[in-house]
């Protein structure tokens, strides 16, 4: 292709010029039409029976690390990471994300769990 730069500026002013003149023709609008809606059927309750069978994610946290990428790469079988919370401290029981709750950690079954000590304040009114 062998066009000068004079014959390339010339096609986008052209091409810039049918932009132009497409802008400034109307567009016709018009309110969109929507169904009438009724309510649906109300219970006299609240009732959370729905949500039942949703599944949620949960996990116990029992404290965090804050290390550089050089200390996590030398991380090895056997290295030992140290968290920041003392045996003493509860705890976080986070579901979707969102602490809910804080506790002990115990064993059943030989299984760690959890023995809740206190709920959470999910509300965001609390301190």
């Amino acid at each position: 292709m062998t066009e000068t730069l004079d014959a390339v500026l010339a096609k986008v002013e052209d091409e810039l010029a049918r932009d132009r003149q497409g802008a400034s023709q109307e567009v016709a609008a018009r309110a969109p039409a929507f169904a009438n809606m009724t309510p649906g059927k109300i219970s006299a309750g609240k009732s959370l029976d729905h949500l039942y069978g949703v599944r949620l994610d949960a996990e116990a946290v029992l404290g965090r690390a804050d290390f550089s990428v050089e200390d996590m790469l030398k991380l090895d079988v056997g290295s030992v990471v140290t968290l920041d919370r003392l045996v003493s401290e509860p705890v976080d029981l986070i579901v979707q994300n969102v602490r809910v709750a804080r506790g002990e950690v115990v064993v059943v079954n030989d299984q760690f769990a959890i023995r809740i000590t206190e709920i959470t304040d999910t509300s965001g009114s609390g301190s």
